[in-house]
């Protein structure tokens, strides 16, 4: 855990005082990409530990809810403060200004508070972790790393289920959180100060509703739930098409109600990923499967929806996340009919 959140900070310190096309050319895109996916895998490392940890503790019919206030609303926190952090600096700075140098500063920011929290971490006691994460049942059904990948191979159907259940909605995610505000920016010239500040009001969004999904999920089976916010989110990513020139009204629309929906299945994917796994190889399966999925999909969504709108092939965009979503749908549903969700269903 300590490596990956050391990793997430110094990869946001490095892009904080990256050098930009005009200095080092097509090796400044190669490199953030490098760095980006780097920031994927040290995710994914952490969120299947801590997914772990809150469902063992999480009383009976209520995982979902559980998740979903791990998931949906601590997590949309960060992501909430980071377009906060952004609104700040494009509300005490010229557009120009930004666009030149000062969207850098939320990258500083964020890595220097993830130093901060490394040493945070560094100082709190290890007794539920080792409470939850090694008792006698997992010690014995995980005596050597080899029995762990082992174990990890022979529910390989749940491991795609999981980076597909991952990937489909980081496609969204990513999309909606740096994928539209960077077209909105970049190529349509929006007052960012409005971008930063709609963006910001998503995040609420998410962080306010992302309980209630959870509660949901536990009402009507995970597994229905799954499948009903999944298909809306295959439609959603059409929505993207609406944005297709300078509108400040048509990107508030795209970004709360079409962000809506991505709220929704972002406070329920990590409870799905987290059923598909046994428990013997919960956080390593997790792990991988998140760090893969957001690696994969999610880090290379921003860079793909702006590419698209460039090439005047944005509808290629809406089809590929859709095409994901129901794959997702698809491939949870064989795993769960031959037996490979664990818990809540």
């Amino acid at each position: 855990m300590m490596i990956s959140v050391t990793a997430m900070a110094l990869c946001s310190l490095l892009i904080s005082v990256l050098p930009g096309y005009k200095e080092l050319g097509v090796a400044a895109a190669a490199i953030l990409l490098l760095v980006r996916l780097i920031q994927g895998l040290a995710t994914g490392a952490e969120a299947g530990i801590a997914n772990a940890i809150a469902i063992e503790l999480a009383p009976p019919r209520e995982e979902g809810r559980y998740l979903g206030l791990i998931s949906g609303t601590f997590i949309q926190l960060g992501v909430f403060a980071s377009s906060l952090v952004a609104f700040l600096v494009s509300a005490s700075v010229a557009s120009e200004t930004m666009h030149e140098w000062a969207w850098r500063l939320p990258f500083a920011v964020g890595g220097a508070l993830g130093l901060l929290i490394i040493y945070l971490r560094s100082k709190l006691p290890e007794r539920l972790i080792r409470h939850v994460m090694h008792s006698d049942e997992l010690s014995r059904t995980q005596e050597t790393t080899g029995d762990v990948w082992k174990t990890l191979w022979s529910v390989r159907l749940s491991l795609l289920a999981v980076i597909l259940v991952v990937g489909a909605v980081q496609i969204a995610n990513y999309a909606w959180n740096a994928g539209l505000p960077n077209l909105a920016n970049g190529v349509f010239k929006e007052n960012s100060t409005w971008v930063y500040g709609i963006t910001t009001l998503m995040g609420v969004i998410w962080i306010v509703t992302a309980p209630f999904v959870g509660a949901f999920a536990d009402k009507i089976r995970p597994s229905r739930a799954f499948t009903l916010l999944r298909l809306l989110l295959a439609a959603c990513f059409f929505l993207t098409l609406i944005y297709s020139e300078k509108s400040i009204s048509t990107f508030f629309f795209v970004m709360v109600f079409g962000g809506a929906l991505v709220g929704f299945n972002m406070a329920l994917y990590n409870f799905i990923a987290t059923t598909l796994m046994p428990r013997a190889v919960r956080t390593t399966g997790i792990a991988v499967g998140y760090a893969l999925g957001v690696s994969l999909f999610g880090g290379t969504s921003p860079c793909l929806l702006v590419w698209l709108q460039h090439a005047q092939m944005a509808w290629m965009f809406p089809v590929y996340g859709s095409v994901v979503a129901v794959l997702s749908v698809v491939v949870y549903h064989v795993a769960k009919k031959r037996g490979h969700v664990y818990i809540g269903d």
